[in-house]
């Protein structure tokens, strides 16, 4: 009997990452040989790495892997069957580019969903709870990010003490903001937004500089954060704006959503616009897109008809805007900038006048602004 024995070095050099990754996730080009994005495993935005050669995940993977590695991990299979998974496919002498194949994500585990809700009630229970002095922090950040207890309500935020640092497999914790994101009233993902970070440092004593981690298990593929707190809109008669960053969205909807104002965001720069979403979008009156990165905003609106961009002033987001008390009054204007008839102008006004209370005072200039300009007021 004669064995076979596989060069797995050859098989290494003949697979290309980049192309297995893409498989499973869509993927933006970070420098010219380096791809970037979601996590295929762990589906937390803006961790995944890999080039042709190598790839890694902050969270779950932090150590660079080879091609081998990348099958190990991603299918949960052991050397010699992610071996024999490469060798039995195409192996041409040098790199062919192809269309990939996404991968049909698995349904997440009903088990899943029901620890990660509650946790999400526990964590709201305690940053609701003025008595949980440990949750004072989380009350404390989100208060000076301008964001009101209304808000942490509508979009069921919380607090954890011990969310844990990516890359340290649990050994580290730091307190952050809980972020749910539901889908069909079902929790499907957790985000945690890190309170500060100054004090903890990696192996190599070097500041942290990650703002969030996600739960093990969340699923934010093909989603818009914020449904949650859509209610009471008619879309026919209403504004949908595109953003990205939950923050963001809650910010938005804080100051805007009296005025007939929906908000959703992409989560990150890595979502995309699907069909289905684009057909939601479609039913509104009008869809404004506001990210901070141009082409990425020219893309999304390419798949929203009409959509109009709005541009960060001085790269400002919104929430940046709605600690400066300027975030009601420049969507105001984005609205009756955007507004393509004499109707639709006078139609914006009449939504800004009706949730004109609890608004900024850069709301009432506009409100002002607008009126005189349409001859509302003398």
């Amino acid at each position: 009997m004669i064995t076979k024995t596989i060069d797995t070095d050859t098989v290494k050099q003949n697979v290309d990452i980049r192309e297995l990754a893409e498989r499973y996730v869509e993927l933006r080009k970070e420098t010219p040989n380096e791809l970037a994005g979601p996590c295929p495993k762990c589906g937390g935005n803006d961790r995944f790495h890999c080039e042709a050669d190598w790839f890694f995940c902050r969270q779950c993977h932090p150590k660079r892997g080879d091609a081998i590695a990348f099958v190990m991990w991603i299918d949960g299979v052991d050397f010699k069957s992610a071996v024999a998974t490469l060798t039995n496919a195409p192996m041409p002498s040098s790199p062919v580019k192809r269309t990939p194949t996404p991968k049909r994500p698995e349904a997440q585990p009903e088990e899943w969903q029901r620890k990660a809700a509650q946790k999400v009630d526990q964590a709201h229970r305690r940053l609701l709870d003025n008595g949980d002095k440990e949750a004072e922090a989380g009350r404390a950040y989100l208060k000076n990010r301008g964001l009101d207890p209304f808000t942490w309500k509508a979009f069921a935020l919380g607090f954890t003490p011990g969310a844990s640092l990516p890359g340290t497999e649990g050994k580290q914790k730091a307190p952050a903001v809980v972020i749910p994101w539901y889908k069909a009233g079902k929790v499907v993902a957790i985000r945690y937004r890190f309170l500060r970070l100054e004090e903890y440092t990696d192996d190599q004593s070097k500041e942290r500089t990650e703002k969030q981690t996600a739960q093990a298990g969340s699923n934010f593929a093909n989603m818009l954060y914020g449904g949650q707190a859509l209610g009471g809109c008619i879309p026919s008669l209403s504004t949908l704006l595109i953003c990205e960053g939950e923050l963001n969205a809650c910010s938005v909807c804080q100051l805007a959503h009296a005025s007939h104002l929906n908000v959703l965001s992409l989560g990150s720069e890595d979502m995309h616009i699907t069909p289905a979403m684009a057909a939601y979008a479609g039913q509104y009156a009008r869809v404004l897109v506001w990210l901070d990165k141009g082409e990425k905003a020219q893309r999304v609106m390419s798949t929203l008809p009409g959509a109009y961009g709005i541009k960060s002033p001085n790269g400002q987001d919104a929430n940046d805007l709605l600690q400066a008390g300027k975030l009601g009054g420049f969507l105001a204007l984005h609205r009756f900038q955007a507004a393509q008839n004499a109707h639709e102008q006078r139609r914006v006004l009449y939504d800004l006048i009706d949730g004109q209370s609890g608004t900024d005072d850069s709301t009432d200039e506009v409100i002002a602004h607008i009126a005189k300009t349409l001859g509302a007021i003398e």
